[in-house]
């Protein structure tokens, strides 16, 4: 029964993601910027948890001006970004007292617009790249897919003949089993395809790309897993049936945006 929840709501999710790509880039932000402001919720209730409060004042607006940085090109994004939430968050870390922990609040609510902001304004940075709406929707559903691939073969192959513990002191279930095939199969798929939708990737250089976000799609996966474990919950939260959260959801695909917008933009891709 859980399986089938999981998938129906993984259907939803890729049919909403399939209309959003289809419409254009403005349903396009507008659905990751939802996505990212729950995520975001979140991330703040788990720190809080922990007698943590992430600054909103500064962790909001520093990941929105990340997240949407394809709309200001010409402005300096990271070293604006990060002057306003050094100024801003230090100061106001100066009005609380030492027991709510100011200058721990502030570094969680910088390190929260980088995870839910800085990452995700990749992907549509990698939508905007690709040069036309076709290459767009294939070259974020490929990405997409390589989080999805990784994930489901390193769950099977893990629940099935999964004998050797991976990173147990994090994520007790996942093992080295599970984690070869979710690297191995997005690499040889994406690998294979990357240069199809981008003619002018080199087939070398596309499986260097492939296996590297594959790589890091399990690196997001288990930063997350890092998170729950510190502040000792199971899951981010129970939006999505039979998922958790959304930050359950989307954490490996972060990181696999960002590497393969940098990466193919590296290799002169686009």
């Amino acid at each position: 029964m859980k399986l089938v929840v999981r998938t129906a709501s993984g259907l939803f999710l890729l049919a909403v993601l399939l209309a959003a790509l289809f419409l254009g880039v403005a349903f396009l932000a507008a659905l990751v910027g939802l996505l990212m402001a729950l995520a975001l919720y979140e991330y703040r209730l788990l720190w809080r948890g922990q007698g943590l409060q992430p600054y909103l004042l500064v962790m909001a607006p520093l990941a929105a001006f990340w997240l949407f940085r394809y709309a200001y090109p010409q402005i300096p994004v990271a070293s604006v970004g990060l002057l306003a939430a050094a100024l801003a968050g230090l100061t106001i870390s100066l009005g609380r007292p030492h027991s709510q922990r100011p200058i721990a609040s502030w570094a969680v609510a910088v390190g929260g617009a980088v995870w839910l902001g800085y990452l995700p304004g990749c992907v549509l940075l990698l939508y905007l790249s690709a040069g036309s709406p076709g290459r767009a929707v294939a070259l974020v559903l490929l990405t997409a897919g390589i989080s999805v691939m990784g994930d489901t073969g390193a769950y099977l192959v893990g629940s099935w003949i999964g004998r050797h513990p991976f990173m147990p002191a994090i994520s007790p279930k996942k093992t080295w089993e599970g984690a070869a095939v979710g690297w191995l199969l997005p690499t040889l798929v994406a690998g294979t395809l990357f240069p199809m939708v981008l003619p002018r990737l080199d087939h070398l250089v596309a499986y260097a790309v492939a296996a590297a976000a594959a790589a890091a799609a399990i690196a997001g996966d288990l930063a997350e897993s890092q998170l729950k474990r510190e502040v000792g919950v199971k899951d981010s939260g129970t939006l999505i049936p039979g998922h958790g959260g959304i930050l359950d959801r989307v954490d490996s695909l972060l990181f696999v945006g960002a590497v393969v917008y940098s990466l193919l933009g590296i290799a002169h891709a686009f």
